[in-house]
């Protein structure tokens, strides 16, 4: 029943949208609607503004959750959290339903076309990104177990394998042992990191 001129989607109203507020603030600090702001405006108006925003903000919060997803890897005995914010929701239409893609180092070769995926139960190497690695395939460990994909498909996995992966770039970066069920199916992607 929303819908946002700004975004020509539905979703959120025009005057709720945040990424449209937050356009406007940019090209007033940057004074390209300075004809537009009043300047002569009385202190208490714009105080009113200021305290109605909060209130607003909240109402907002209610219906769009703020997002505090958080993801613990090891690093050699420490924790490393990485945490995604409100500040990473910048320029992301809500309700958010894009997938978080990524680029990591697997066997220190750069992977892109990652996705990140919550609901995965598996971390899952693509053939095709497999063979590119130029890994053996008699390096790969039998597996039984069949995987049941997003239409209720069954796939057999060609084997399992444990690879060294690298997210981030240093400083900030943290490297853990992955172990990859392969499967030979068509994907956008190169891997499914669960």
């Amino acid at each position: 029943e929303k819908y946002c001129r700004y975004h020509r989607d539905h979703g959120n109203d025009t005057e709720e949208c945040r990424q449209l507020k937050n356009q406007i603030e940019d090209l007033i600090r940057k004074g390209h609607l300075r004809r537009y702001v009043d300047r002569d405006a009385p202190q208490g108006k714009r105080e009113q503004r200021r305290e109605k925003a909060p209130r607003q903000q909240e109402e907002q919060e209610q219906q769009h959750p703020r997002v505090h997803h958080s993801k613990r890897l090891r690093t050699g005995g420490d924790e490393e959290v990485i945490t995604f914010s409100e500040a990473d929701y910048e320029g992301v239409r809500l309700p958010h339903d894009d997938p978080v893609v990524v680029t990591l180092l697997v066997e220190l070769f750069t992977t892109k076309r990652v996705l990140i995926d919550s609901g995965s139960s598996a971390d899952i190497l693509y053939k095709k990104a497999f063979d590119q690695l130029r890994i053996p395939a008699d390096q790969l460990k039998p597996v039984k177990t069949p995987l049941v994909v997003f239409a209720g498909e069954t796939i057999h996995p060609l084997g399992s394998i444990n690879l060294s992966v690298v997210a981030g770039t240093a400083p900030c970066q943290t490297q853990v042992e992955m172990t990859f069920l392969v499967v030979d199916t068509p994907s956008p992607y190169n891997a499914i990191v669960g």
